[in-house]
């Protein structure tokens, strides 16, 4: 069965990240739509836009129904997103780097961009429409909810509990058993040494509360 045709949504980081993978593994993308107050200026990503969110109803019948990924930065539009996309039941592509080490025993969600040297270990659960960066490491056992975006070089050790909608970024590490609460942000470089929970935003070594995320304040 030939696969379907891929339609990113959104030109940030996150779909160049995509379309590069997308190009290694032989997909074919369909083109990309951008998200309201995108000003694209990338020319690779550039020829390859065909339109805008608003125009996503006419593309995506037109298409033939391509997969779908969505590659915004934002964990909290990502989530409005799925919702808005509700009525179009769509199938949901992962772009996951080829140089990316996935265990077999690991479970993947959907809509998922995981970049070069990548690891997830034995056993390990990554939810759907995550943000998994280069040279990130995801140990045995761990949970990592949807729409969660895990920054380059951060580590989380085994039976480690992500919680929906969190950021952790770069250089991060999170040591074993502890859990992380929902929409919570961990600053680069940070050493979790104690349970986060939800919206908390923690940095430093030890990490320590310096605030309340974002998504808390809307």
């Amino acid at each position: 069965m030939t696969a379907k045709k891929i339609l990113i949504i959104g030109t940030g980081a996150q779909s160049k990240y995509a379309l590069e993978t997308f190009q290694l593994l032989g997909r074919d993308v369909l083109g990309i739509l951008t998200l309201p107050g995108e000003d694209c200026r990338v020319p690779a990503l550039m020829e390859r836009i065909i339109g805008s969110l608003d125009e996503l109803d006419k593309v995506y019948r037109d298409g033939d129904q391509p997969e779908i990924l969505l590659a915004t930065s934002s964990n909290h539009k990502k989530e409005e997103f799925t919702g808005d996309l509700q009525s179009y039941h769509p199938s949901y592509a992962s772009a996951i780097h080829p140089a990316a080490i996935i265990a077999s025993s690991a479970t993947l969600g959907h809509g998922l961009i995981v970049n070069a040297n990548a690891v997830v270990q034995p056993f390990a659960t990554v939810g759907s429409h995550c943000m998994i960066h280069a040279g990130t490491i995801i140990e045995h056992d761990c949970t990592v909810a949807d729409f969660v975006n895990i920054a380059p070089r951060a580590t989380l050790a085994g039976y480690v509990k992500i919680g929906q909608g969190t950021t952790v970024c770069a250089g991060a590490v999170v040591i074993p058993t502890i859990k992380i609460g929902r929409h919570a942000a961990i600053g680069a470089g940070a050493v979790v040494t104690s349970d986060v929970a939800d919206y908390q935003k923690v940095a430093g070594v030890p990490a320590r509360i310096i605030g309340i995320t974002r998504d808390m304040q809307t």
